[in-house]
């Protein structure tokens, strides 16, 4: 007998993303944190667009944008100078209803997941530490203590997921993980204040270069900023800071107005390290979030990485304790093999863009805020800027080369194996006003798998009637273990369209997934909203023998 199926060590944001993909998918679960609770300090300070959309499949991810501030780009200060910057909405991006990042406290994200949370009648525990780990063939036993009574506890669990940050006990347990890396060479200096009379827009990060070294400013909403910069190791050990120290920085590399800090919320000195775990996986113990890969703040995403973690692993957690793969192994390996891969590109990113700033050679930076100056403009152009864009929000990330994934022969449509699924709008069979649409990635739920049969326009290919699509889900139906939900999109309204019918009047979905010819297709989503297979409706028997082995 189990106490519960899985045991959450950590209730930070990625432990209770991973509680709420548990509890949506009906799978019983504990979740403990040490800290008796949450901090109220700011910490992780961006949610991305793709992680807005992942968590809106648990709540109203919009009543998250009032609590934050909308960031539009990258504002670009050289020597005292405003050079220009990245526009994010010169960016046409329109396959999403989430496409600006969010600056925000992570207590208010934390905040936000708790109350998501709470709708399922479960909380974290606290303050239960993990003091023992053991796994055998059949299960994962847990010894936690009370950090405030003493009192110890003994949990036994199909499995334990390791959310508790760097200093992971739970990868500590494991008998087969290493976490390789390094710290950068400089301490760095973090304040958050509130600001005024500021010249430097408060709806973009600013970037901040000058001879001597680099300021980064984050906007936090409500007139609060980060303020970010790199120091010198203090040679006699004195870490005090003030805030004057923090504003001597801002009058030194900011332009004329830099503005005036006051009402400290948060000042502290700290090391950063970049490191990563050689896998994800440990027999029963599993890992995610900054158990698995810690690196620089460059871009804002490590929580989102981390909570993109829980959500991929979530649904698989499920289907294997349920029974509901016929390959439990694969399933659970493809956790590692899909977000390994991101992980360590995203290590490798950061810590480029991450060395390149803060280098503190003086020939070097005058390098750099030179070529910050004349070359940066010409670089974030196009399909550049595009490819930073997606790079930026996580909509880039892609499973293309996972193990869990396909497509039919040829298929060389917009969206592969593997990607995104990208959003649009559809109108509910018998709606009418734009007001009554709603979007693709909604309908897919988020539980099961969907199958989303796209009917066609009947232009130069001929499209497909209600009868076909039916039974086109029937033999997908028929091939999984899983559960699979249907959804059919027509390019215009009928008479007798079977139940779970929209409508795509301008054919913009259609051509979103690469269906613009008119020729019928399928897209069968994963319960993350990643395509699990994709091709045109007359090769399905290549979704059939696919869906076989899920």
């Amino acid at each position: 007998m189990y106490d519960c199926d899985v045991l959450i060590v950590g209730g930070g944001p990625v432990g209770v993303t991973l509680a709420l993909e548990l509890a949506q998918q009906k799978v019983s679960f504990r979740i403990v944190d040490q800290a008796p609770e949450r901090s109220d300090k700011s910490r992780a300070m961006i949610i991305q667009p793709r992680t807005l959309e992942l968590l809106n499949r648990h709540g109203h991810a919009q009543s998250l944008l009032s609590r934050g501030t909308l960031t539009r780009g990258l504002n670009i200060v050289i020597d005292n100078k405003q050079t220009g910057g990245i526009s994010l909405e010169s960016v046409e991006v329109d396959d999403t209803e989430f496409p600006l990042p969010l600056g925000i406290s992570q207590a208010d994200t934390e905040k936000f997941l708790d109350e998501c949370l709470a709708t399922h009648g479960a909380a974290v525990e606290r303050p239960l530490a993990a003091k023992a780990i053991t796994q055998d063939a059949d299960s994962v036993t847990t010894t936690v203590e009370n950090t405030k009574t003493g009192q110890q506890e003994t949990i036994r669990s199909q499995y334990v997921v390791g959310c508790d940050g760097a200093h992971s006990f739970v990868r500590h347990a494991a008998t087969n993980l290493t976490f390789p890396g390094a710290p950068y060479d400089q301490d760095f200096l973090l304040c958050d204040a509130h600001i005024s009379f500021t010249s430097l827009p408060l709806d973009r990060f600013s970037l901040l270069l000058g001879p001597s070294g680099v300021l980064m400013v984050f906007p936090m909403g409500n007139g609060l900023v980060r303020l970010i910069t790199s120091d010198a190791p203090s040679p006699d050990g004195d870490d005090t800071l003030t805030l004057a120290h923090f504003q001597a920085h801002l009058t030194k590399f900011a332009p004329p107005g830099a503005g005036t800090l006051s009402n400290p919320v948060w000042i502290s000195r700290f090391r950063l390290h970049h490191r990563g775990v050689n896998s994800y996986r440990d027999g029963r113990l599993l890992l995610a979030g900054d158990a698995a890969h810690i690196h620089s703040p460059v871009g804002g995403q490590g929580m989102n990485t981390g909570i993109q973690d829980a959500v991929n692993l979530g649904w698989k957690l499920a289907a294997v304790i349920q029974h509901r793969t016929a390959n439990p192994d694969k399933l659970l390996d493809s956790y590692d093999a899909e977000r390994k891969r991101v992980g360590e590109h995203l290590l490798q990113t950061t810590d480029q863009a991450f060395s390149f700033g803060v280098s503190t050679n003086w020939l070097f930076m005058k390098v750099r805020n030179l070529m910050f100056q004349l070359v940066m403009p010409r670089l974030m152009k196009g399909a550049r800027r595009r490819s930073w864009y997606g790079f930026l929000t996580e909509f880039g990330v892609t499973y293309r080369k996972g193990p869990i994934v396909g497509a039919s022969p040829g298929w060389k449509g917009i969206v592969g194996k593997g990607d995104r699924v990208p959003d649009g709008r559809v109108r509910p069979v018998g709606g009418g006003a734009r007001e009554e649409t709603v979007t693709v990635q909604g309908i897919c739920g988020g539980r099961r798998y969907c199958l989303l049969v796209f009917a066609g326009s009947g232009g130069k290919e001929k499209g497909v009637e209600g009868e076909e699509v039916v039974k086109a889900r029937e033999r997908v139906q028929g091939a999984m273990r899983d559960g699979v939900e249907g959804r059919f999109i027509f390019r215009e309204e009928k008479d007798g369209l079977p139940e779970g019918s929209y409508v795509d009047g301008d054919g913009e979905v259609h051509a979103r997934f690469g269906f613009a010819s008119g020729r019928a297709g399928y897209v069968l989503v994963r319960p993350d909203l990643y395509v699990a297979h994709i091709g045109h409706l007359d090769q399905l028997d290549e979704l059939v023998e696919f869906a076989k082995g899920l």
